[in-house]
């Protein structure tokens, strides 16, 4: 299996400034957060041991085409964030339509998120998901971006393959859903 340990420069500011500036109240801010509806995407790595680590996001996108970017925004807690920066590289996962069950399993604190999963390691060593996927692009990390109580994780996609035919998951107001079959 390949790992490579990449250096991610990570932003100097302090996440939480004296005089950070005041928003919303999060009761306020999240139901409206919710309206926006995104796919459904797992993110995955490998720890320092070298066992795949994964968490569920709505919150990732391409960033450029040129070079090939995606950002992909992490709980500064999550423990799949501490894998990513440690070994380097990740893999979006793009959920496909049938997959509310990983979607879920992925983003909860279980012992072993992988048992019964079928991956492969992709170029950059984080775990590719083989089954349930529209499409996955691995990334090896370029830089971080402080965003409050999350980090912007900036990859260059070095690998990619997707599915046409398959429609993905997507996520609004804290449920799953799909778009009808086309006709």
């Amino acid at each position: 299996m390949f790992v490579r340990a990449v250096e991610a420069p990570v932003s100097n500011a302090p996440s939480r400034p004296a005089t950070a500036p005041r928003g919303l109240p999060a009761d306020q801010f999240l139901p409206l957060a919710a309206a926006l509806p995104t796919g459904v995407s797992v993110v995955t790595s490998l720890n320092v041991l070298g066992a795949p680590m994964g968490m569920t996001s709505g919150a990732v996108c391409s960033l450029s085409c040129e070079p090939p970017l995606m950002l992909v925004c992490m709980g500064e807690r999550s423990r799949t964030l501490t894998a990513v920066l440690g070994h380097g590289a990740f893999c979006v996962n793009v959920l496909a339509a049938d997959a509310t069950t990983l979607a879920e399993r992925f983003a909860g604190r279980g012992a072993d998120k992988f048992a019964g999963v079928s991956w492969r390691p992709g170029r950059a060593g984080a775990p590719v998901l083989t089954e349930h996927t529209v499409a996955h692009l691995a990334c090896e990390v370029l830089r971080t971006v402080d965003g409050g109580d999350h980090t912007m994780v900036i990859g260059l996609v070095v690998e990619g393959d997707g599915r046409p035919d398959v429609l993905p998951l997507l996520y609004h107001r804290r449920r799953y859903a799909g778009f009808p079959p086309p006709p």
